[in-house]
């Protein structure tokens, strides 16, 4: 028997990893002589449990439930619950009455000094069997989610599936839990003290994707050609995490994603249809993604896209000076170019990250721009297929500065 057993007269069980025992015992007093009084202890098996149910929403904590059959003598009942080996908060654990909470009332709860161990004194109206639920926090059982993406050829869709990998180091046997990870359906598994466990929690099949590249102003050099430099720029798959890509149900845990694509192979003998393999593209960490946001999933670098930016305007305004006629605070009039070339045969997206520290206001605009803090917007662009020399895209930006005392930091 795992954590919940119970001593009994002239008989002990022993489990290999730690020793646990609940023991109910019940007091009857009798009244002989009207002025002494005698104590009669009753010691009983307490029944295995009936259920327990595990919750992995929390990954800092396990949330324990678990039920058991009792029997309750009338009036006073003390149950002692100890645990030694096994990982749990002794802060969290609480028990309520389910078959007749109305009858049975827990009185209170003590601690005995120095001891993995409470006593909870119950109150029962009669004499009755109760169904009591324990709950409490147990920790040391880790999770870990992965997952594995396989693209279609075409990079128009891929199957997703999500794996939950569980390691037991909390010292306690769990049999039979129903295990809920916060989506999906509860599954029962029994996973022991030291044992891993791994099963696919979930697979979709047909999930839209699109290729997005990613180009930061912060981390990428402003003219490769001048500067001598061959600039590949992070390309990604982007999955939304909505009901139209058939997903949106759950908020997609943080996890290590591996990342394959779908290969057409050539036919064994002439005439018969090509194999269909799938050749491994990386691995990326999929960041937590609530319903109705994006996932980004890193698989390269992409050179068929040049981005060239130049600042082809810094004008000093509305300047400020003391009363020695030195400058002390001034405005600037700044404007940017970004031109970008595709060279490949089919469209693509791109996302333009410009990073702009201090205060300031955009004055003109080329294109429309989203404001993602305050200081960084991004420009999202589809370019057009060889959209290159004539046909290049070009966005111009019109920023002004505010309050500049030559002391700004970079970035922010």
């Amino acid at each position: 028997m795992s954590f919940g057993s119970i001593s009994q007269v002239g008989r002990r069980r022993k489990c290999p990893c730690y020793v646990t025992r609940i023991s109910l015992i019940f007091a009857v007093f009798t009244l002989f002589n009207a002025i002494s009084v005698h104590a009669r202890v009753k010691l009983v098996a307490l029944p295995e449990r009936v259920r327990v149910v595990l919750s992995l929403r929390n990954p800092g904590a396990t949330l324990v439930e678990e039920e058991r059959l009792i029997t309750l003598q009338k009036g006073v009942n003390k149950v002692d619950f100890s645990w030694r080996g096994v990982n749990i908060d002794s802060t969290s654990i609480q028990a309520r009455m389910l078959s007749h909470p109305e009858n049975v009332t827990i009185l209170n709860t003590s601690y005995p000094p120095n001891e993995n161990a409470l006593i909870w004194e119950i109150s029962s109206n009669e004499a009755q069997e109760e169904r009591v639920r324990i709950s409490y926090l147990l920790s040391a059982l880790t999770r870990e989610v992965t997952y594995k993406a396989v693209a279609e050829p075409n990079e128009t869709a891929l199957t997703l599936r999500n794996y939950l990998r569980l390691r037991n180091d909390s010292g306690e046997d769990l049999s039979n839990a129903e295990i809920g990870i916060g989506y999906g359906s509860t599954f029962t598994k029994t996973i022991e003290h030291g044992e891993t466990l791994e099963m696919l929690s979930e697979r979709v099949e047909g999930l839209g994707i699109k290729k997005l590249l990613t180009w930061d102003a912060a981390t990428l050099p402003w003219d490769p050609e001048y500067e001598k430099k061959t600039v590949g720029i992070p390309l990604s798959y982007v999955i939304k995490n909505d009901k139209a890509s058939k997903l949106g149900s759950h908020t997609l845990l943080p996890g290590k994603v591996r990342i394959f694509i779908k290969t057409k192979e050539q036919p064994e003998n002439a005439g018969a249809a090509p194999g269909e393999g799938v050749a491994f593209t990386g691995e990326d960490w999929a960041q937590l993604t609530p319903v109705d946001r994006e996932m980004k999933l890193y698989i390269g670098q992409s050179r068929d896209v040049k981005v060239t930016q130049r600042k082809t305007k810094d004008d000093r305004t509305n300047i400020r000076r003391n009363t020695a006629n030195a400058v002390v605070l001034n405005d600037t009039d700044e404007v940017y170019k970004i031109e970008i070339e595709n060279f490949k045969k089919q469209p693509i997206d791109l996302v333009v990250v410009e990073h702009i520290p201090g205060y300031w206001k955009m004055a003109e605009s080329s294109h429309p721009f989203e404001r993602k803090d305050a200081f960084t917007v991004e420009y999202k662009l589809n370019l057009p297929a060889e959209s290159s020399g004539t046909k290049k895209t070009t966005v111009t930006l019109n920023v002004n500065r505010l309050n500049v005392q030559g002391n700004e930091p970079a970035s922010y």
